[in-house]
């Protein structure tokens, strides 16, 4: 009996370790992929692009033996199919090892593609279990998805990684991106009285398919975050500028550090904002028009003064806060009339907060928000603090004389 009390225990834990790893796939016989674009092909069906990572280039890397100059860190291969998992499929015919996924930092669906619909896209990758679902998703403007994962990049030797983290630091420094993940994009187009917005992407300049992009103090070609894609439902309606895209992300309060400059007696002056609070109010009442109510709330510090002012006098403080409060204003405001008036796109989530706020009422006029959307009223308020003037008082202009 102690003796079968033994083995038992014995026996499942060898079950666990003998099959815990029975799909286990060596490195060595991967190709790994870091990116996958996704365009439109010419035959109506889908080209695909695979940003593989160079393993002996990573491993030299890594390694510090630095690489070698004529080997890149990575390969992009391109392929067409009739559906997206086919043209995947059929990169095996370039790729000598087996394309992997699970390693997938971005996702970059061409312009094309998003105009005429992503529901495809969407289905393949929330269908493939392979992959993860950390991954961001972003839009090509003015070139295909193809070129931007073929431009190679400085510091991040990776474009991938280049994209991705860059995408991070924008969002968490400037404000007119946003990191967006599969769930997120599927919620706000399965969810009703909201539409999706993703962070376009661009090339500046030609050339930099080759090495020699990263090895010029000046690139003569580079990616560049330009603005976010508005959408309705799944296709691509258009572009919100950088102050558009600053705009929506303080309605959605997803702005916690950026940068607001204005004119101010004649020279500029730079408020940073350190953080933000916004809150999405709806008017509902009776046989009142409904109308929305934006409030954002937040704390700034003085960035930068180039004008002589006495930063310690009560009134000089209360004149930036309010040249901040009314840019901040003015920056929401333009977003809204993008949105209302050209693309007839609730992509701020106001018919959300309707349903949250007043459900009986939103089931009445679910099926008519996107042609009441353009005529409801937005009132926008901003009360933003200025709290510090940073490690010096006065700006250095009142220190010299002229």
């Amino acid at each position: 009996m102690k003796k079968l009390i033994f083995i038992i225990p014995v026996s499942i834990v060898l079950m666990i370790i003998l099959t815990g790893c029975w799909d286990r796939r060596e490195v060595n016989d991967l190709a790994i992929a870091v990116a996958l674009g996704i365009d439109k092909s010419e035959d109506k069906g889908y080209t695909v692009s695979a940003q593989i990572l160079n393993p002996s280039e990573i491993a030299s890397s890594s390694s510090g033996g630095g690489g070698s100059v004529y080997d890149t860190p990575v390969t992009t291969y391109t392929t067409s199919g009739d559906i997206i998992f086919e043209a995947l499929r059929k990169l095996t015919q370039q790729v000598p090892r087996r394309i992997y996924l699970a390693h997938i930092r971005l996702i970059v669906i061409g312009e094309d593609i998003a105009e005429e619909g992503i529901y495809s896209v969407l289905d393949f990758l929330s269908r493939d279990p392979e992959m993860r679902t950390n991954f961001y998703i972003i839009v090509s403007k003015d070139s295909k998805a193809e070129d931007v994962l073929n431009l190679l990049t400085s510091i991040e030797k990776i474009p991938a990684n280049k994209l991705f983290e860059s995408l991070e630091s924008s969002t968490e420094a400037w404000a007119a991106t946003n990191k967006v993940k599969l769930n997120e994009l599927m919620d706000d187009i399965v969810n009703e009285g909201v539409e999706p917005t993703l962070t376009a992407v661009k090339i500046i300049g030609g050339g930099g398919r080759t090495l020699t992009n990263v090895q010029t103090i000046s690139p003569s070609s580079v990616l560049d975050f330009d603005g976010m894609a508005a959408f309705r439902k799944n296709k691509l309606v258009g572009w919100l500028t950088e102050d558009e895209s600053k705009g929506l992300n303080y309605i959605k309060g997803n702005v916690q550090n950026t940068i607001v400059d204005f004119d101010f007696e004649g020279d500029q002056v730079g408020i940073e904002l350190l953080h933000s609070t916004a809150e999405i109010i709806p008017h509902v009442q009776g046989n009142e028009p409904i109308s929305i109510e934006v409030k954002l709330t937040g704390e700034a510090n003085i960035a930068e003064v180039n004008t002589k002012l006495d930063l310690m006098t009560d009134n000089v403080f209360y004149e930036l806060e309010e040249k901040t409060n009314e840019d901040i204003e003015g920056v929401i405001t333009k977003a809204v009339n993008k949105a209302q008036k050209y693309y007839e796109s609730d992509i701020f989530g106001f018919g959300e907060q309707i349903n949250k706020k007043a459900p009986n009422v939103w089931e009445e006029i679910k099926d008519n928000w996107t042609e009441m959307f353009p005529d409801i009223k937005v009132k926008v308020s901003v009360d933003i603090k200025i709290r510090r003037v940073g490690t010096i008082t006065n700006p250095i202009h009142n220190e010299i004389e002229e």
